[in-house]
């Protein structure tokens, strides 16, 4: 097998625009390594061969025909299983959803139809996207490429390993508490939570949270990130909570440095919770950016504390959307633990809630004065590497804090510890400042890692 699959998108797409590989034969190699890898990873869901065969030659003919439409025309990529694709089923994990097909696209799935990307699968995730691990669903547990006996994290958990393995070139994932940044660390890619409001949520299916839910792409290597969020962001009436931005180029700025930007390094609680392999691969990319010009100091920590009593007070509002499954009893869900988040939710009170919002505008008016002395945080993304598939802990403990205040947040893997498992750091910035949140991303990718990071299972076929 060649190596089109394992190349990334920026790399991929320069060949495919002189022609020198065609979209058939990147998506043809694509679907090969998904029959190969994927009984043992369970990565995806649902795989349609012939339809993204069939797409994959009308962006061939296009090319041929001078009809080049940009960077991701004629790329594989897939979707996450809680976001529409018309005609496909789109399950969100769960074994009830399973012939659930809608005849509607996703608005990011139309963006990605209009570059003229290939889709081909929609990758499995924790059921219902309320959990870390991507385990103990009805379609099997996902697997991680680095350690098969090892999580991907959740949900987006297909989506990381599909593209670390490179079954596909880069996916569209969903983050709630953490679900796209905690796979990417686990799995060793990036993942972009962009700022709230930014990338469209509209055919996002339920439950979803109308104040902590955010798109954003899983790519290979923040370039491929920054190239996906590009085509992803934008302004959508469809979507309640999409707002009008200035329009950006993530890409055009990637390699400016970090020379005079103002990081920010928040010890307490961030890394009194990482174990010392993350500790110190985390702190070794930190003083890789103080080295390369950037102004690297530690700050306090906001009172980061109180999320548990956030989170517990705004349960009920995804959660809601599951209550006609629960009160069949908790067997309803392959993860039973969801069946006691859903039923918890129902007790919530609404002076509770009103509580938890005060917490909420606490936490962003400590953040947003902390943010005036910097310009961006730097601190691990998972306290740990991937746990084993058998035990587990709080995945999503470092990264919950910044969906409920909609900053950008970035996981880009810094190295690879001791078990031979991938380590993230994550870069959190200013309510639309995602472009300088993916500069000091590339930055620390090309002073660690290099670039994307193979696992042993991807080089073996």
């Amino acid at each position: 097998m060649s190596d089109v699959a394992r190349a990334t998108i920026h790399q991929l797409a320069p060949a495919i625009e002189r022609r020198e590989v065609s979209p058939v034969e990147a998506t043809r190699e694509v679907l090969d390594r998904i029959g190969a890898l994927d009984p043992q990873l369970h990565a995806f869901i649902t795989v349609w061969r012939e339809q993204a065969l069939a797409h994959a030659k009308r962006a061939e003919d296009e090319i041929s025909m001078g009809q080049y439409r940009g960077r991701l025309h004629g790329i594989p990529l897939g979707i996450k299983d809680n976001i529409a694709v018309a005609g496909w089923p789109t399950t969100c994990g769960s074994a009830p959803m399973t012939d659930q097909a809608t005849d509607y696209d996703a608005a990011v799935v139309e963006r990605f139809r209009a570059a003229g990307a290939v889709i081909v699968g929609k990758c499995n995730m924790h059921e219902w996207a309320m959990g870390g691990t991507s385990c103990g669903g009805p379609f099997g547990d996902v697997h991680n490429p680095w350690d098969v006996s090892r999580i991907p994290g959740g949900s987006s958990g297909g989506s990381a390993a599909a593209v670390n393995a490179s079954m596909i070139s880069g996916s569209v994932g969903t983050d709630g508490w953490g679900s796209i940044r905690v796979p990417a660390a686990y799995c060793g890619v990036v993942g972009v939570k962009p700022t709230y409001g930014l990338v469209s949520r509209f055919g996002e299916l339920p439950p979803t949270s109308s104040t902590t839910d955010h798109l954003g792409p899983i790519a290979k290597d923040v370039r491929d990130a920054a190239l996906m969020l590009n085509l992803l962001a934008g302004y959508d009436p469809r979507d309640p909570t999409s707002l009008h931005s200035t329009p950006a180029d993530y890409v055009r700025q990637i390699e400016a440095g970090v020379e005079g930007l103002r990081i920010g390094v928040p010890r307490e609680f961030f890394f009194d919770q990482a174990s010392e392999e993350v500790e110190t691969a985390v702190s070794s990319a930190i003083d890789a950016l103080a080295k390369l010009g950037a102004e690297v100091r530690d700050v306090p920590t906001p009172p980061v504390h109180y999320m548990p009593l956030l989170t517990s007070a705004t349960a009920n509002e995804s959660a809601g959307a599951l209550l006609p499954f629960a009160v069949r009893g908790p067997r309803s869900f392959f993860d039973q633990h969801i069946w006691d988040r859903v039923i918890t939710g129902q007790f919530v009170r609404v002076a509770d809630a009103l509580k938890a919002a005060r917490v909420r505008n606490m936490l962003r008016r400590e953040f947003a004065s902390l943010m005036d002395e910097v310009d961006l945080l730097a601190m691990p993304t998972t306290p740990t590497t991937a746990p084993p598939i058998a035990g587990h802990g709080d995945t999503t403990v470092l990264t919950v804090a910044f969906n409920y205040l909609g900053m950008p947040a970035v996981s880009v893997p810094c190295g690879v510890a001791n078990d031979g498992l991938p380590v993230g750091v994550m870069m959190v910035g200013r309510h639309w400042e995602d472009a300088v949140v993916l500069r000091a991303a590339y930055t620390v990718e090309q002073a660690t890692t290099g670039g994307y990071l193979t696992p042993p299972l991807a080089e073996s076929i």
